[in-house]
This record gives C-alpha cells, structure tokens and sequence, in this order.
C-alpha cells in the first residue's frame, strides 16, 4: 500500500512537471518570434532613418547673372517661351551654413512674354550642379514692365548694342529701321516657332512696335515658388 501511493505520486510530479514545461516553452516561443520581428522591423526601417531630406523652403531667393549679354530685348509677342539659362552667383545654404546648392550651378528655365499686358517674366524649371545632377525646382522672377517704343525707319543700332533678342524683337527691329540684317551681330533668342520673315512681315505695316527691356543681373533674382527637397 505504501508503495502504491510513492509510485502515484512520482507519476503526479512527472506529470505536473511536464505541464509546467509546456507552459514555458508556449510562452517563450512567442516572445522570441515577437523580437525576431522586431529586428526585421528594425533591420528593414534602418535604410530609410540614414536617409535624411534637406527641405530648401519656398520663399528662399537665388540670386541669379546672365552672362551672355547685358540686357535682353523682347516683344510682348513673342512667338513661344524662351529657352535660357542662367548661373547662380551665390552659395545656397543650410540654416547651419553647410553650401547645399554652389555658386556656378546653372538655372534652367523659360522667359516667357505676355502680349496683353506688355510684360515678361523667366520661370525657373531645373537647377543642373557641376556634376551633371539635374534638380527639378519651380521659382519665377519678378514681373518685369520696363518698355520703350521704336518707330518705322528709326536707327536702333545704340539701342541693340550688347544684347540679345527675342526672335520677335529682331524681326521688330529690322522691320522698323529697313534693314533685315540689322541685328546680325547680336545674339538671337530663338524660342523655335515662327520664321524670321514671317515675323518681320507682322511688323512691316506698323508705325510703332514697343519693346521690353530686361536687365538680367537685377531683374531676373528668383524666389522658390514651393519647397526643394535635396535628398
């Protein structure tokens, strides 16, 4: 009799050992399979926490010099946008003062002329660095309203002198001095719509033709339109 009761209770004790076993083991497994997602997690998110962005805010100037030419002249009717590029002549920099964007990248963009209100403006689409990288950016000058009038057979050899022109404004130019190849030796805007006698033909029967004015180094400093993220 006092057997039988050691031997059950030896086979309670196994038994109870047994379930506490299994106990562990259930809640063990669960823990490690929760850190082993968790370093996945971790491993996976890692990349993208090196990955810093550098916001440029909208509202930042760049200051900005034609180098081609003093002055640019264009008619309000122009036939299309005009491709230009200009230099950054200044450093753009991080609030800490590390140089985000250096003196010398180029801006791509458009002059483009509005003929109802006799004015102009360059819209900046892409800041090219040294290296080649291409940034897409939205940034405008100031609208520029600076014209004068030229009229039929006026000299206007002084007043084309360093500049470059528009396809239409040197259409205007020899229609109204009577020379076709009066602005031959400047440098010519082509913003690729339009012949050169198609144009000189539009101005040919008008007294007056008015001409905007555009100093490049003054007129065209730029302001970011919407933030630039350099990444």
């Amino acid at each position: 009799m006092y057997q039988g009761n050691s031997y059950l209770s030896k086979n309670v004790l196994l038994i109870t050992l047994a379930i506490n076993l299994a106990v562990a083991i259930s809640l063990i497994l669960p823990s490690a399979n929760f850190a082993q997602n968790n370093l996945n997690l971790e491993s996976e998110e890692t990349p993208q926490r090196r990955q810093i962005a550098i916001r440029i805010p909208a509202g930042t100037n760049l200051s900005v010099r034609y180098d081609l030419a003093q002055k640019i002249l264009v008619s309000p009717n122009e036939p299309g946008p005009i491709p230009l590029t200009l230099n950054l002549t200044k450093n753009l920099s991080s609030f800490n003062a590390n140089s985000l964007i250096p003196v010398g990248s180029q801006i791509v963009g458009e002059l483009v002329t509005m003929q109802d209100q006799n004015t102009a403006q360059f819209v900046a689409k892409q800041i090219v660095l040294a290296d080649g990288q291409r940034i897409e950016i939205s940034a405008s000058s100031k609208i520029i309203d600076r014209t004068f009038t030229i009229s039929k057979n006026q000299k206007v050899d002084r007043i084309i002198k360093n500049s470059a022109l528009g396809t239409a404004a040197a259409a205007a130019f020899a229609a109204m001095s009577g020379n076709p190849i009066v602005a031959s030796q400047q440098i010519i805007l082509n913003s690729g719509f339009g012949s050169s006698a198609q144009l000189i033909g539009a101005f040919r029967n008008q007294d007056k033709v008015t001409i905007i004015t555009i100093s490049p180094n003054t007129d065209f400093t730029l302001t970011l339109n919407s933030d630039v993220v350099l990444k």
